[in-house]
């Protein structure tokens, strides 16, 4: 429920910001006359700042390469994993199996944020796989990045520990 509200919370900013923008368009300065402009101004300001250094900002792949010593023209399999399920979003992680002499062996992970995530950024840290005689256990590690307005907040640090049978591959 904690994960819902704070989405709405910055919903509710940027389409207040959207709003003030178009205020400010139609009436210029006159709109700042009410008894909010301090909270008006302020929006306004760091929602132009945001937007400025959104457009300079370069997107993180959450990619880790576990191994690269196989030919990519192998067939492979994608297994999906559900890290985390909350109410508004799941953290995912995706690990890819080529096919390597008749064995699957993971080469790529890849985890993302799927959902209503307004207000949150997954940084994905590291993967560990350890090799068990019919199943693999995956330990994973990120940051969730609790997000005001694009500005970082609080940095919740996760990890995950979960098992994939290597029979259904």
């Amino acid at each position: 429920m904690l994960h819902l509200f704070w989405s709405l919370i910055n919903t509710v900013i940027v389409l207040y910001f959207l709003f003030l923008l178009v205020q400010f368009i139609r009436k210029g300065k006159k709109m700042f006359q009410s008894q909010f402009r301090l909270v008006s101004v302020f929006v306004l300001v760091i929602g132009i700042v945001q937007i400025l250094a959104a457009s300079k900002s370069d997107d993180k792949v959450n990619k880790i390469i576990i191994s690269d010593n196989y030919s990519k023209n192998n067939t492979s399999e994608v297994k999906k994993m559900i890290l985390e399920d909350n109410l508004t979003f799941e953290i995912n992680l995706l690990v890819k199996y080529p096919d390597v002499q008749h064995k699957f062996i993971p080469t790529e992970s890849y985890s993302n944020l799927t959902g209503f995530v307004s207000g949150y950024q997954w940084e994905f840290l590291s993967i560990e796989i350890n090799t068990e005689e019919e199943h693999e256990v995956f330990e994973v590690s990120g940051i969730l990045k609790w997000n005001l307005f694009g500005i970082n907040i609080y940095n919740q640090k996760k990890q995950f520990k979960k098992t994939v049978n290597l029979i259904h591959l």
